[in-house]
């Protein structure tokens, strides 16, 4: 496994991180195994603070404290509302700090927000202080100049932001800013929500300048097949594998929703959440990933099978309350299809409802404690 210093921080990171969005969704003693799993393997870099992720993680990190990179996040933007959440993720990953504290920023006025007189970042600053935080970082998956104009402040040591084969313009509105900061880079969704085969997105990521890249994991079998891409004398590319980026480039180039920042939302007649239905929905990536017939066995938390009827029943009226107007791919700037593609989630979803029914979860699980 490659490690890469992580800009000033000097941080040594593994090339590639855990993400805990998936893992969350797991049984504790199953998410608690595949973090053990990738410690063992050499991974460092953990991404945290998504449901019980904290409460898995925990036993993984006291093995060598030293040895682990433990971040987690916040969107708030207040200093009192970021103070407690770190206080609340030194406690539930019993820890005396965390290396890196990242702030959400998905647009300006988040930023602005955070960097204000009493906002967030005078939070870390303190934590700093004290000793609970190493270091400031910030989150974003939609608008990555607000990004860029944070590093531009020189307060903020590490990014986590967007890039793979398809959704690129990292390399040129927040790569270049980080690189002259030294700030660390740290990429989420490099399989573009699982869009993308993690045998040709991870190598082309890997030659990227990038530092680590945490894609989110739900089985010991998607944490093995990415050690394993990765894993090699020499992560450059191979003519064929240059071949196959562009190949799965072109392929995904309309079918993949880059999270605009709620872009195409304002103009749609329904209020139907489009970026949230397309992709940013960790219920439906996980069946769309896995397979509905394996998501059946899978050993998910019996708070996930308990919401499953709830959230697709939701994601189905939303998708069939669409009028197709066709104001939203009139304004979405990667000319996405998106009336075709949310008609085409129908059936599935279906499938999905269906399925959960027969089995009984909702009742089954009904009081099945959820972790927030």
């Amino acid at each position: 496994m490659e490690y890469r210093r992580l800009g000033r921080t000097e941080l040594e990171v593994s090339i590639l991180g855990v993400g805990g969005g998936y893992i969350s969704l797991l049984e504790i003693e199953e998410g608690t195994r595949v973090y053990q799993r990738a410690l063992d393997l050499g991974l460092n870099y953990f991404d945290g603070r998504y449901g019980s992720s904290s409460t898995m993680l925990k036993p993984v990190i006291k093995q060598d404290r030293g040895r682990c990179v433990v971040v987690t996040k916040t969107h708030e933007a207040s200093y009192d509302g970021a103070m407690r959440r770190i206080d609340e993720d030194l406690a539930e990953l019993d820890t005396d700090y965390l290396d890196i504290f990242y702030l959400r920023t998905y647009n300006h006025d988040m930023r602005q927000a955070h960097f204000a007189p009493g906002g967030s970042v005078e939070a870390l600053l303190k934590a700093r202080e004290e000793g609970k935080i190493r270091f400031l970082g910030l989150a974003g998956h939609s608008d990555l100049t607000a990004l860029a104009q944070g590093v531009e402040t020189g307060l903020i040591d590490a990014v986590i932001f967007p890039l793979n084969i398809v959704r690129r313009e990292a390399l040129e509105q927040l790569v270049p800013v980080c690189q002259r900061h030294d700030a660390g880079m740290v990429i989420m969704k490099p399989v573009d929500a699982g869009l993308a085969p993690a045998e040709v997105a991870l190598p082309w990521l890997a030659n990227q300048p990038i530092h680590t890249m945490v894609p989110g994991i739900s089985s010991m079998e998607h944490l093995e097949l990415n050690h394993r891409v990765l894993d090699r004398p020499s992560l450059a590319l191979t003519p064929a594998e240059e071949v196959e980026v562009e190949r799965c480039r072109q392929e995904l180039e309309h079918r993949s929703c880059r999270i605009c920042d709620r872009v195409c939302q304002p103009v749609c007649e329904a209020g139907v959440p489009i970026d949230g239905l397309l992709y940013h929905d960790v219920f439906y990536n996980e069946v769309r990933t896995i397979g509905l017939e394996q998501i059946l066995t899978f050993p998910l938390a019996g708070w996930v099978k308990g919401r499953m009827e709830r959230a697709f029943a939701r994601r189905l009226a939303l998708i069939q309350s669409c009028t197709h107007c066709g104001k939203c791919e009139e304004v979405c700037p990667h000319g996405l299809p998106i009336t075709q593609m949310m008609d085409n989630m129908v059936d599935e979803h279906l499938a999905v409802l269906e399925a959960v029914r027969e089995r009984g979860w909702t009742e089954r699980y009904a009081d099945a404690p959820a972790p927030y």
